[in-house]
């Protein structure tokens, strides 16, 4: 009995632990299946989930040259010249050669390199020296020749149309020094030009020419409006367009290298000026000067100056009514014009009619030639070219047609090299400290091409300026400050900025953190499961 009890107590031991290993590998199995789902939801997450996130969600930023930016020096900008001397005898070409060196060492942008010029003429007259002027004409725009010739009409010192300076024996050198340094060179202007860009507050030019310029730009629209104020009483013939053609776009023709023009022509009828002029003493009709402003801006909206993208001149031609007439402008000493020019703007030209206009009713027929002439030296002035006054010692050939004069066009091209080599600069590092400041912006590929074509373009025109190749760095400059002012503009630049990280994380902290939770929390369950499975002893049945 005693022995039938021990087998018995000793099945019962052997199920019971039977039963207890079934359950612990069935609990064992479940457990398995419990944390490799865990260990699955944690890896899809943490190794998956979130590098994809973080990866789609970055912001793209193209590589650019910060390096080279940040070593431009937008302040800076030198340009080679050279001038040749020919004079009597190789003293006094020497002796002027010195002088000029001397009376330009203080010269900022322009480095000037004065040599001798051998004519090989046995006979150096002014005839003979225009007559065959084109031998020694410099090849590179830029330079200039000096030439002494026994004697001038009229004068001791003549500038030419061409890139030639003629003056007498009797010339004062140092006269001749001062007036090409004053007159033909304007290192001062181009200093201020780098000034009034790189820190406008600083600049003290006070010089009308030298602000009615133009700002730089690949384009502009050039419109020239005719107004007739009164129609009713006054019938006006003129073609305009054919006119244009013959007496303003050779003008435009020369300078479109610079920047191309777009010629446009309108009528505009039943319109005043929105001043209202006073009769003076001597009965002419007088708006003065101060006026300006207040003519323009209501003028201005019936222009159609909004209709391009380009900046716009405007060349108003304004018809004065009958009851009007004589119509002046007053100038500040006090002196009658037809004409004002607005700095950047354009300008407004008067024509008076003739009684017979009035009373007769004849056609009116402006004379083109001088409505267009006057055109012509308003759009010189907006285009920044210095009016030469001329006296007893030096004279001035006179132009041809509307032509700008060799070293006047080479004046404006310093200018506005300058000018867009400076904003190109000024700009690309602005775009560079903005870009670095603020990290949630797009630069795509076709931005930051833009930019690297800025770069690489202002290095080459920097290079092409100190060689003397002023047509070539033209190009380059132009092509740098399109790029930059591209780049600068780009709207993907602003995809984003609507968007920044603080944002970000505000919109998607709320939406994983309640799956993080759980999936944090199974770490430590799956790091305990995993560490203490081996501390478990298997329990066997004896």
């Amino acid at each position: 009995t005693s022995s039938r009890r021990r087998n018995e107590s000793d099945r019962a031991v052997g199920e019971a632990a039977s039963s207890f290993n079934d359950s612990a590998e069935e609990a064992e199995k479940i457990d398995k299946y419990r944390m490799g789902a865990a260990i699955s939801f944690a890896v899809m997450l943490l190794v998956i989930g979130i590098p994809l996130w973080w990866k789609t969600t970055e912001v793209h930023r193209a590589a650019l040259p910060y390096s080279q930016i940040e070593a431009m020096d937008p302040s800076s900008v030198t340009i080679r010249m050279k001038i040749w001397v020919s004079a009597s005898s190789p003293t006094r070409t020497s002796n002027i050669i010195m002088l000029l060196k001397s009376s330009l060492v203080d010269h900022q942008v322009l480095k000037v390199d004065a040599l001798p010029l051998k004519m090989g003429l046995d006979d150096v007259t002014f005839e003979v020296f225009e007559k065959h002027n084109s031998r020694w004409l410099p090849e590179t725009l830029g330079n200039l020749i000096l030439v002494e010739v026994p004697s001038l009409n009229g004068s001791d010192i003549l500038f030419t149309n061409d890139r030639i300076v003629y003056f007498s024996p009797n010339a004062d050198v140092n006269v001749l020094a001062r007036l090409v340094k004053e007159h033909l060179l304007h290192d001062y202007n181009l200093v201020s030009k780098v000034v009034s860009i790189v820190s406008p507050q600083n600049l003290s030019v006070k010089d009308d020419t030298f602000l009615n310029a133009l700002r730089a730009s690949p384009s502009y629209d050039v419109v020239l409006t005719v107004i007739n104020s009164d129609p009713e009483h006054l019938a006006v013939n003129w073609d305009v367009a054919s006119d244009l053609r013959r007496y303003f776009q050779p003008l435009l023709n020369q300078v479109d290298d610079i920047s191309s023009h777009h010629v446009k022509s309108q009528w505009l009828y039943l319109l005043d000026l929105g001043e209202t002029p006073k009769m003076d003493s001597a009965g002419v009709n007088v708006l003065s000067f101060s006026q300006l402003p207040h003519i323009i801006t209501p003028l201005e909206k019936r222009l159609g100056s909004g209709i391009s993208k380009n900046p716009c001149v405007h060349l108003v031609l304004y018809i004065v009514g009958c009851t009007q007439i004589p119509l002046k402008f007053l100038t500040e000493p006090g002196d009658y014009v037809d004409s004002m020019i607005s700095p950047q703007w354009g300008g407004i030209q008067l024509l008076n009619p003739e009684p017979e206009n009035c009373e007769n009713g004849t056609v009116l027929e402006p004379n083109s030639k001088q409505v267009i002439g006057l055109f012509t030296s308003q759009f010189h002035s907006l285009l920044g070219i210095q009016q030469m006054t001329t006296d007893g010692v030096v004279n001035v050939t006179k132009r041809n047609g509307p032509l700008l004069r060799g070293w006047e066009l080479d004046s404006l091209y310093r200018t506005r090299i300058v000018e867009q080599i400076t904003s190109a600069s000024l700009t690309l590092q602005s775009l560079s400290k903005l870009l670095g400041e603020i990290g949630n912006i797009v630069i795509n590929e076709e931005v930051a091409s833009s930019i690297n074509l800025a770069v690489d373009h202002v290095y080459k025109a920097r290079q092409l300026l100190d060689d003397g190749k002023l047509l070539e760095a033209l190009e380059f400059s132009k092509s740098a400050f399109s790029a930059s002012e591209r780049a600068f503009s780009d709207p993907s630049l602003l995809a984003l900025l609507y968007f920044p990280d603080d944002q970000k994380y505000a919109v998607y902290i709320p939406l994983f953190l309640p799956i993080m939770i759980p999936v944090l929390m199974s770490l430590k369950k799956i790091y305990s499961w995993m560490f203490s499975r081996s501390a478990i002893p298997d329990v066997k049945a004896d």
